[in-house]
C-alpha cells in the first residue's frame, strides 16, 4: 500500500499530470488570447506535454516560455496559412451544399473535391505543431512531413480525432468546466501517440547524448531511400 502513495507512485504521479494539465491549459489560453499566436502557443505546449510523457522534468512555465519563443515564427506562419485555407475551404462547401445559383453538375463535381480537400488539410493540422514543436525543419518540410505522417498512420490520426471529440462531448454533456482544461488534456493524451510515432523516424529522441542538439527534419523528401517505408508503419 505504501508504495502506492510514495512520491513515486502512480497516485502521486497521476495527480501531478493533473496538475500539469491545469496550469498548462491556463498558459495556452493566456498566450492565445491575440488569436493569431494560437500557433506558438499549441506548440510551446506540445513540446511541453512531449517532454514530459518521456520523463524530461523542467519548469511548465520556463519551458513553455521558451519553445513559444523559438518556435514563434514558423508556428505562426503555419497557423495562418492553415486557418485561412481552412476558412476558404470551409466557405466554399457551404456555398455549394446550400445555394442553388451555382450549376448542378459543377456543384457534383467541385463538392467532393473540396470536401476531401478539406478532410485533409485538417488532419494535417493535427501533427504540423508536435513536429513543429520537437524538430528542427523548414516551413515545407514540416507541412510535408505532417501530411505524411497524418496519411500513413491513420490509425493514430483517427484516435487523435477520436479523442478530441470524446473531450468536447464529455464537457458539453457532463462536465462543462472540462473545456478550461480541455486543450491541455487533449495535448496531454495525444503526446503519448506522437512520441510512439517520432520514434519510429527518431528513435534517439529525447536520449540524454543529444539532448542540447538540434533534431533534424523527420524525413528527407529530396533523398529516396528504399528501405525507408517499410520502417514507418504503425504497429
Amino acid at each position: 500500500m505504501g508504495s502506492i502513495f510514495n512520491m513515486e507512485g502512480p497516485f502521486f504521479r497521476f495527480g501531478n499530470a493533473i496538475a500539469d494539465i491545469m496550469i498548462l491549459s491556463f498558459i495556452w489560453i493566456l498566450f492565445s488570447i491575440p488569436l493569431f499566436t494560437i500557433g506558438a502557443s499549441t506548440t510551446a505546449l506540445f513540446y511541453v506535454t512531449t517532454r514530459r510523457i518521456s520523463d524530461k522534468e523542467g519548469y511548465l512555465f520556463k519551458d513553455f516560455y521558451s519553445s513559444f519563443k523559438s518556435n514563434f515564427k514558423m508556428a505562426t506562419k503555419l497557423w495562418l496559412l492553415f486557418a485561412g485555407l481552412f476558412g476558404l475551404l470551409a466557405a466554399n462547401v457551404y456555398m455549394l451544399w446550400n445555394f442553388d445559383f451555382f450549376d448542378p453538375w459543377m456543384a457534383t463535381i467541385l463538392l467532393p473535391i473540396q470536401i476531401l480537400i478539406l478532410i485533409e488539410l485538417s488532419i494535417t493540422s493535427i501533427y504540423l505543431f508536435p513536429i513543429t514543436a520537437r524538430f528542427e525543419m523548414s516551413f515545407r518540410q514540416t507541412i510535408k512531413s505532417a501530411f505524411f505522417m497524418a496519411n500513413r498512420h491513420l490509425l493514430t490520426t483517427l484516435s487523435c480525432v477520436v479523442t478530441a471529440l470524446a473531450i468536447l462531448l464529455a464537457a458539453e454533456m457532463f462536465f462543462p468546466p472540462l473545456f478550461m482544461v480541455s486543450m491541455g488534456l487533449y495535448a496531454y493524451v495525444t503526446s503519448y501517440m506522437f512520441i510512439v510515432i517520432f520514434r519510429k523516424y527518431r528513435p534517439e529522441l529525447d536520449s540524454e547524448q543529444i539532448a542540447t542538439e538540434p533534431l533534424l527534419p523527420i524525413l528527407d523528401f529530396d533523398d529516396e531511400n528504399p528501405d525507408t517505408d517499410d520502417n514507418l508503419s504503425d504497429q
